[in-house]
């Protein structure tokens, strides 16, 4: 009886991950009211406002979460012609999956909820102890309702670090290091560095994570071949991703990179003043909103 819903449970995660990137937006949005606005149903526009999807997109997902049973809709009784919609928690079984034990080091990208994957959902959800960088906002770990330890990561020394990462894998559990790739290389480097270099931990295994990265989003914007832009808001960071052919002038500004593209391939460097590149290249500009 255990064994077999054990594969039903395994079965129903790889539902949820065979969804188009438009239904697993629209969950994450609904998680994220529920869990954390604490909200008990949201409205079709909410859905459309808090996505960005457009309105046949969000129906089709809506209509296909609805088939799987995923979500649950009502008619509003004051407004008559209004559905409103909540999540069938009943049938989400992320929630009850467990992680092989390791480090995890998960690169949150954009850093906003709708663009957490699945896997880092479940990779929070089910770690034991979830290290995190201050760029990393708290409300974006919050939103799996983990019963993780969640600790700042630089009230810790690397060797420290490295020794709660040897106990808790050693017993059985896993650790996340929850970091911005673009932001905090040089921040989290120490302390992957005292993971790999004592012989003690070298049986650890060391997963990477990586959620909708910024880079990805450049790269989408370079093979449109046109100059446009886009930009995304995390708590205290807006994060800026435009394609141009100016050399621009950038000021006030926490971190700023530049991706172009040649036939020799893709080049990513930190932004510089002296930029040489006259083809079209796209900005990556990370600064305070």
């Amino acid at each position: 009886m255990i064994d077999r819903r054990s594969e039903e449970e395994e079965e129903g995660v790889a539902t949820l991950e065979e969804l188009p990137l438009s239904a697993r937006l629209v969950l994450n949005y609904l998680e994220f009211e529920h869990l954390i606005n604490n909200k008990t149903y949201v409205t079709f526009k909410e859905i459309i406002d808090g996505t960005g999807l457009g309105t046949r997109t969000a129906r089709n997902a809506i209509n296909l979460l609805r088939k799987k049973g995923l979500i649950e809709a009502y008619l509003d009784v004051k407004e008559r012609r209004r559905y409103m919609y909540r999540l069938n928690f009943r049938n989400l079984t992320q929630d009850r999956i467990d992680v092989t034990p390791g480090l995890y080091i998960v690169d949150v990208g954009l850093g906003t909820i709708p663009s957490m994957t699945f896997r880092i959902y479940r990779v929070l959800r089910g770690t034991a102890v979830a290290f995190y960088t201050d760029s990393v906002p708290t409300s974006y770990l919050e939103f799996t309702k983990c019963t993780c330890a969640m600790q700042r990561l630089v009230n810790y020394e690397p060797q420290g670090f490295a020794e709660i990462v040897y106990t808790v894998t050693n017993h059985g559990g896993s650790v996340a290091l929850v970091m911005d790739a673009l932001l905090d290389p040089q921040v989290v480097k120490p302390y992957v560095d005292a993971v790999y270099e004592s012989s003690d931990y070298s049986h650890i295994m060391v997963y990477r994570v990586i959620g909708v990265s910024p880079i990805q989003v450049a790269l989408e914007l370079l093979l449109m071949g046109r100059e446009d832009k886009v930009s995304y808001k995390r708590e205290d960071i807006i994060i800026r991703i435009m394609t141009t052919k100016e050399r621009l002038q950038l000021r006030d500004y926490i971190k700023a990179y530049i991706l172009t593209m040649t036939n020799e391939g893709l080049t990513l460097r930190e932004y510089d003043q002296g930029s040489d590149f006259d083809g079209l290249k796209a900005y990556i500009i990370y600064s305070k909103a």
